[in-house]
C-alpha cells in the first residue's frame, strides 16, 4: 500500500462524520402519484388543499414531482394513509416500482453491468431518485447492510411507511433486473409489529423481519454485488451517467455533511484495494482535487477518512466474526497482521485482541 492507496499505520484517528443539514425532498413518481391519487377527498379547509391543486396539475402535464420540506411530506402522508391499504401500504405501492420511473439515474442503474455498480449510482444519485429517506450502505462479515433514515424532521409513523416503500421497490427490481428470485438474509423495521395481516404480508415481502429496531436495515448476501443485470449496455450506461452529471450540475449543492456521508458510503462498497482517492474520486464523478477541498473544509482528508471506515469494518469484523486477526487483516486490506496490529494500535489505542474482548472501547 502506498501513497493515496496507503492505509498506513500512521494514519490520524479518523473524525466522526457530521450529521447531514435539513434537505428538499421529493418523492419517486409512481409513489407521487399514489399520494396524490389518496388523498382527492380532502376537504377545502386542509392545509394542503391549495398545493394539491397545484401538484396535480404539474402532474397532469408531465412536471416531476416537486421539492418539498418536511412539514409538507409529514401532513401529505398521513393525510394519504387512510386512501392506502389499511395493513403495510407502502408495499403495494413498492412493487409497482421499476427503475425507467427514476429518470436518468434509473436507467443509468438499469444498464450498469452488475448489482453493485448499480447500487453505487443509487446511492451517489439518491438525490436524483427521489426518496425522502437518507440511504447508507455498509459491508461486513460477507453481508451488505442498507440503513434508512428518514432523520429527525419526519415523523415516525410516516418513515415506517417511507421505508416499506422503498424496501419493496429496491426488492422488486432487483428481481425484475436480475432474473432471480433474491431474498435478502432478514430485514429490521423500526416501530411494533403490525397486525397478524399485516406482518404476514411483511415476511412474504422481505423474508425474516425483526419489529421494533432502533434503525431500519435490509441486510442482503454480499454476494449479490456481483450478479450481473439483464439489461446491461455500456453505451446507453455512459449516456445515462452524462445525463446524470448535468442534472446534479445544476441542481442545488450538496452541504459539505452530505458529501461526506456520500464519500463513506462509497468508500464501503469498494474492495480495500479499490479504495484510492483517484478511483472513489470517479465513481463520484469528480475531480480528486475536489474532493481533497471539499474533505478540508470539514478539517479532515481523504487518508483520515478512509481510515475512519477501515476503523468501523475492523470493529465489525473482530466484533462479529470468528475469523484470526491474520484473516481481518487480509480482508481489509493489509499486507499482513502486524501492519493491521500497528494501525489499530494508533488509531485506538488498543489491540485487536482488546477490541474482540471489548469492542465499544473508544
Amino acid at each position: 500500500m502506498g501513497n493515496d492507496r496507503e492505509t498506513g499505520s500512521d494514519s490520524q484517528h479518523p473524525p466522526s462524520p457530521a450529521l447531514a443539514p435539513p434537505r428538499p425532498l421529493r418523492f419517486a413518481p409512481v409513489l407521487w402519484r399514489a399520494l396524490l391519487a389518496a388523498t382527492r377527498d380532502l376537504p377545502p379547509t386542509h392545509p394542503l388543499t391549495r398545493h394539491l391543486r397545484h401538484w396535480r396539475a404539474e402532474l397532469d402535464a408531465a412536471q416531476p414531482p416537486p421539492q418539498l420540506n418536511a412539514p409538507q411530506v409529514n401532513t401529505l402522508i398521513r393525510a394519504a394513509l387512510p386512501g392506502l391499504p389499511p395493513h403495510a401500504p407502502g408495499l403495494e405501492i413498492g412493487a409497482a416500482q421499476t427503475l425507467t420511473a427514476f429518470g436518468p439515474a434509473g436507467f443509468a442503474m438499469m444498464t450498469a453491468p452488475t448489482v453493485g455498480d448499480a447500487l453505487h449510482i443509487g446511492l451517489r444519485f439518491q438525490h436524483l431518485i427521489g426518496t425522502p429517506l437518507i440511504l447508507r450502505a455498509t459491508q461486513h462479515a460477507g453481508e451488505l447492510h442498507l440503513h434508512l433514515r428518514a432523520g429527525a424532521e419526519l415523523h415516525a409513523d410516516v418513515e415506517r411507511f417511507l421505508t416499506e416503500e422503498f424496501i419493496a421497490s429496491l426488492l422488486g427490481i432487483l428481481r425484475q433486473e436480475t432474473g432471480r428470485d433474491l431474498r435478502p438474509h432478514h430485514t429490521d423495521l423500526t416501530g411494533p409489529p403490525p397486525p397478524l395481516d399485516g406482518r404476514l404480508r411483511y415476511h412474504a415481502a422481505f423474508g425474516p423481519v425483526t419489529f421494533g429496531a432502533p434503525h431500519s436495515t435490509v441486510v442482503l448476501p454480499g454476494a449479490w454485488l456481483t450478479l450481473p443485470l439483464l439489461r446491461a449496455d455500456p453505451a446507453t450506461h455512459r449516456d445515462a451517467l452524462a445525463w446524470c452529471g448535468r442534472l446534479t450540475h445544476v441542481a442545488p449543492p450538496q452541504s459539505d455533511q452530505t458529501f461526506d456521508a456520500q464519500l463513506r458510503d462509497c468508500l464501503r462498497l469498494q474492495p480495500p484495494h479499490d479504495r484510492d482517492l483517484g478511483t472513489v474520486a470517479a465513481l463520484l464523478g469528480l475531480h480528486p482535487r475536489t474532493v481533497r477541498h471539499r474533505l478540508s473544509r470539514l478539517g479532515t482528508t481523504f487518508r483520515e477518512v478512509r481510515a475512519g471506515v477501515l476503523l468501523d469494518e475492523a470493529r465489525e469484523w473482530l466484533t462479529h466474526s470468528p475469523d484470526s486477526t491474520e484473516t481481518v487483516a487480509q480482508r481489509l486490506g493489509f499486507s499482513d497482521a502486524r501492519s493491521f496490529r500497528r494501525a489499530l494500535k494508533a488509531w485506538t489505542g488498543h489491540t485487536p485482541q482488546e477490541l474482540r474482548q471489548h469492542p465499544d472501547r473508544e
